[in-house]
């Protein structure tokens, strides 16, 4: 079986050797890259890297600048924030930056572990605890413009098939971008998503 090789980009040395530890003893994981600053991680990346785990707050940069230059020589690779900052618009930056999951150091691993599970799926995900101050902050773009999107029409009364016509995307592409939806939201299904939308304020 494969393991998800995970890079860890931080530069607390004693923080970094610990979760490395924790990681290699999880029977479908593995630490296969280390650095400690934003030069080293850009030295360091190799084509067995499938997740980052990424400190923000790296001494020589922001973490999250070196995200857009990693995804043009490695566009497999898929990143975790992981940082002190837990604030809902820090949340909305890194996504901006092609982040796909947030986790605070200050939780537990079991959430790192799920949140390496779920992104090496193809999901987005966010620390529980953000997730209900994400949903009552209209202005937080959680979802991406065609998400919303999606959202919208379906509200609507538009079948998927017309959906997928509407946004010049396949069926099976609209069916990943609503399992992604529902990711993002927290939710099961697409009628939770639509509600959670509603109290967003996105969808009427």
């Amino acid at each position: 079986m494969k393991k998800i090789g995970i890079m860890l980009v931080e530069d607390h040395n004693v923080f970094r050797e610990g979760l490395k530890k924790l990681i290699d003893m999880e029977e479908n994981m593995q630490v296969v890259a280390e650095a400690d600053s934003c030069t080293t991680a850009l030295q360091n990346i190799n084509a067995d890297v499938d997740i980052i785990l990424l400190d923000i707050g790296l001494p020589d940069g922001d973490g999250l600048e070196i995200c857009t230059r990693m995804i043009q020589t490695h566009p497999h690779v898929k990143f975790i924030a992981l940082t002190t900052y837990d604030d809902v618009t820090f949340v909305r930056k890194a996504m901006e930056k092609n982040v796909h999951g947030f986790v605070p150091k200050y939780a537990f691993f079991e959430e790192i572990r799920s949140a390496i599970n779920m992104v090496y799926k193809g999901g987005t995900y966010i620390y529980p605890g953000l997730q209900a101050e994400l949903l009552l902050k209209p202005d937080s773009p959680v979802l991406t413009e065609q998400e919303t999107s999606i959202l919208q029409l379906i509200a609507r009364g538009k079948d998927q098939k017309e959906v997928a016509a509407r946004l010049y995307i396949s069926l099976s592409t609209l069916r990943r971008r609503i399992r992604g939806i529902c990711t993002k939201l927290g939710v099961k299904t697409l009628e939770e998503a639509l509600a959670a939308a509603a109290r967003r304020g996105l969808v009427r």
